[in-house]
């Protein structure tokens, strides 16, 4: 089977097995420039799901890229504004490019500390499905980009968080990354567990 027809069928596969499922978001986080947005694109389209965009994206272009702690608040509350308003118009399950996570590793690593409405929305996570994007590919210089050495270490504290909080996960590396996120969700067993 070609890999276009393969995809076909996993779509199909998926999109009935989403109908069942009692999750609210799949999230797609990692560090930067780990492939998480075209990730995110590809299985909205797949899917027919919606995509929820990274609002710091935004945010700091209105700000010309200079951010204080305060504004990874204001950044969390506009990302979670949109997430619930998407949730609102669409119904469950819809696609988050982006997650409380990336926010809260942000600011430990450059505040070192964090805001609690970060910390309450990563408490009431059960419900969602982690996409773990490991920062195996090329990194690409952007606007607000800030952490071209540290990717493997900013993974291992994902890594950690997931773990230890016994998220729903699943790992995305290499090329085929659209491939492997359609079969993790196709057979993961959506029952609390880890999709590894």
């Amino acid at each position: 089977m070609n890999e276009i027809s393969y995809l076909a069928l996993l779509e199909g596969r998926i999109k009935n097995r989403l109908s069942q499922m009692s999750f609210n978001k799949i999230i797609i986080t990692g560090p930067e420039s780990s492939g998480k947005s075209t990730l995110a694109d590809a299985l909205g389209q797949h899917l027919e799901l919606p995509v929820v965009g990274e609002y710091a994206v935004e945010y700091l272009r209105n700000t010309n890229g200079e951010y204080t702690y305060e504004d990874i608040k204001e950044i969390a509350l506009g990302q979670y504004q949109r997430e619930m308003e998407a949730l609102k118009e669409y119904g469950p399950p819809i696609i988050c490019d982006t997650s409380m996570l990336v926010l809260k590793i942000w600011s430990e690593v450059r505040f070192g500390r964090v805001d609690n409405f970060i910390i309450d929305c990563l408490e009431n996570c059960k419900g969602d499905f982690f996409l773990l994007c490991k920062p195996d590919i090329e990194w690409t210089p952007g606007p607000f980009r800030e952490n071209p050495s540290d990717r493997d270490q900013l993974f291992e504290r994902y890594v950690n968080f997931l773990a230890f909080y016994d998220c729903n996960w699943g790992l995305i590396e290499g090329e085929k990354r659209l491939k492997l996120a359609l079969g993790l969700l196709r057979d993961i067993e959506w029952n609390g567990k880890n999709a590894l």
